[in-house]
């Protein structure tokens, strides 16, 4: 190893006082670094300066290792060894250098490094590994799928075909590439499609013995078509016929699965249910279906048994949320702290027996949908604040929890109760009244439209006699008057279980008579004392003539005068009724 130099510095380090040397070296596109024995930097070109961004006056005359602290140049001082092709950073630039010692008379004299910018180099050599990589993984992706692949360059020459297309043409795929598409497919169209640059969806191409659905999409760059990709959907129309059964057969399960959903969180009726063709109820099933176009919180009064939650569901089946969850609570079925939990849901822990995971509420269930609150006259104060506060906000918490859920739902309400009477004995907040109050549906008792008997009778007995082995065809003139009489404070679903019940007692007569009718209905009457009818072989005549002539002034005080439409109720022609009229001196001036 030559001996490091000593005292001053030989005649070949006067190279910077040398204005031609200098110039060259300042010429050169690479970085050269000078420094003497010491490591005393003596020269730093031009190119030098601009890789490194340090100026030649700010570094000449220093240590090398203050200005360029990674330098390795005092490594080849103390070993005499040239370090070649090594990459650096200097600053922001990764350099690539080669450090060499400089020998004088077989002294070590200094050491050179000649370095270059390789920045942007390394950036694209990157890039190219990531590119590399990227092609490996697609082709390993491609080789490796189930699906048949080839890929073809403008000239039709394949370039990629994968392992699954070479097993169903039998082939080694590696014997292909470079082949033409036409040599190796048989009635392929992948070169027309490269010179046409239209794509061929799903087409029946025929390959060896089989009817294939193939796909063949142009390859376009910078508007150029440069090449195609072929896809076998399917090896064989048969296959197609398989997928298409199952998929008739999921969509059959979903239809049901889909129906039976609906059955336990849909809306069972529709307007089509609800019975009657009395002004009233015409005029209901009107305001309702106006009702049911908007999102607006629907209040449903009226007695028991007159129907409100078939107004409800009819209203949910005929608005847009129609497809959503009809959710049903019963307000005045569970106590305070239980109708809590089942209308907000709760966390788990929430309280003792809470199920483990939580529960959603039926607000939550509805989301999507419509709530049905029946009995809400029931709920207590403390609820309604709560019921309140969801209904203004449309959102909620569950019981123990902190996660606020958002709501997109409409609120269906219904109560037999006064409300406006319990504002004032303070059972029932004004506020919460007037957040429901919006849209009010007052259903009349039966008793206030008889004339909707006759048609509820024959409905009824219809849907009755379908569940028993009795049918019943029909109510008798004497018998329907009689059911006119009464006062039906049960209201419909009294006259549906007394229909049932008649039906369920008769023989084998086709119309109910007042014989099959019980006590009550034959005692009843629509005010004052009740009238007791009994039947004997003595009076059974004029009973018969006094209950029809009775049916007749009730069907004409139900029809307002209209001896068509009470003809029709009594179910006689009119020819017939007028004839009564005239036998039970009936005078009428409709």
């Amino acid at each position: 190893m030559p001996k490091r130099g000593t005292g001053s510095a030989p005649a070949a380090f006067s190279l910077a006082s040398m204005p031609e040397m200098l110039a060259v070296m300042n010429s050169v596109s690479n970085g050269v670094l000078v420094v003497n024995s010491d490591g005393i930097i003596t020269l730093f070109n031009t190119a030098a300066e601009a890789i490194s961004g340090i100026s030649r006056a700010d570094v000449v005359g220093r240590m090398v290792e203050e200005v360029i602290p990674n330098t390795e140049l005092m490594r080849v001082l103390e070993t005499g060894v040239a370090e070649l092709n090594q990459q650096q950073n200097i600053g922001k630039c990764i350099i690539l250098t080669n450090r060499t010692p400089i020998i004088i008379d077989d002294k070590l004299a200094g050491a050179v490094a000649v370095f270059q910018d390789i920045t942007e180099f390394t950036e694209v050599t990157n890039q190219l590994e990531d590119v590399k990589r990227l092609k490996s993984t697609l082709e390993s992706v491609v080789e490796n799928l189930q699906d048949a692949i080839v890929v073809v360059n403008k000239h039709g020459i394949i370039q990629l075909m994968n392992k699954a297309y070479g097993e169903f043409l039998n082939i080694d795929t590696s014997t292909v590439v470079g082949k033409h598409v036409r040599d190796v497919i048989p009635n392929t169209r992948m070169h027309l499609v490269v010179q046409e640059g239209k794509a061929e969806v799903t087409e029946i191409q025929k390959i060896q013995d089989h009817n294939c659905i193939v796909t063949r999409i142009p390859i376009i760059k910078d508007g150029e078509i440069v090449g195609a990709i072929g896809h076998l959907i399917f090896k064989d129309v048969k296959d197609l016929r398989t997928l298409a059964g199952r998929i008739s057969k999921l969509e059959s399960e979903l239809a049901y699965y889909k129906e039976e959903l609906c059955k336990a969180y849909g809306g069972k009726y529709t307007f089509d249910n609800i019975i009657g063709n009395s002004d009233k109820m015409k005029w209901l099933r009107e305001i309702a279906a106006k009702a049911a176009k908007g999102t607006s919180t629907v209040l449903i009064l009226g007695e028991s048994g007159t129907g409100k939650e078939l107004f409800a569901h009819a209203v949910h089946n005929a608005s847009r949320r129609g497809e959503g969850p009809f959710i049903k609570v019963n307000c005045a079925a569970l106590p305070e702290n239980l109708l809590e939990a089942e209308l907000f849901g709760y966390e788990e822990g929430a309280f003792t027996g809470a199920r483990k995971g939580g529960k959603p509420g039926k607000f939550e269930l509805a989301n999507g949908g419509t709530i049905f609150l029946d009995e809400i006259g029931e709920m207590t104060l403390a609820m309604q604040v709560k019921l309140l506060r969801v209904l203004q906000e449309r959102e909620l918490e569950r019981l123990g929890g902190t996660k606020t859920t958002e709501l997109d739902i409409r609120v269906i309400a219904a109560t037999n109760r006064d409300l406006e009477t319990m504002i004032e004995e303070n059972r029932f907040r004004q506020d919460l009244y007037y957040r429901l109050n919006i849209f009010t549906l007052n259903i009349p008792p039966l008793r206030e439209r008889l004339e909707d008997i006759p048609l509820l009778c024959k409905i009824l007995l219809k849907k009755i006699s379908s569940q028993v082995e009795h049918q019943v065809e029909g109510v008798t003139p004497e018998a329907m008057a009689l059911l006119l009489q009464y006062n039906w404070p049960g209201n419909v679903r009294e006259l549906e279980n007394i229909l049932e019940r008649t039906v369920n007692l008769m023989d084998d007569a086709t119309h109910i008579k007042p014989k099959h009718l019980p006590t009550m209905i034959k005692k009843g009457s629509k005010g004052g004392e009740p009238q007791v009818i009994e039947e004997s072989p003595n009076d059974l005549a004029d009973i018969k003539e006094d209950a029809e002539k009775q049916a007749i002034l009730r069907a004409l005080t139900a029809s307002g005068g209209n001896k068509s439409k009470a003809a029709k109720m009594l179910g006689i022609h009119r020819s017939g009724f007028y004839q009564k009229l005239q036998k039970y001196n009936i005078s009428t001036t409709s």
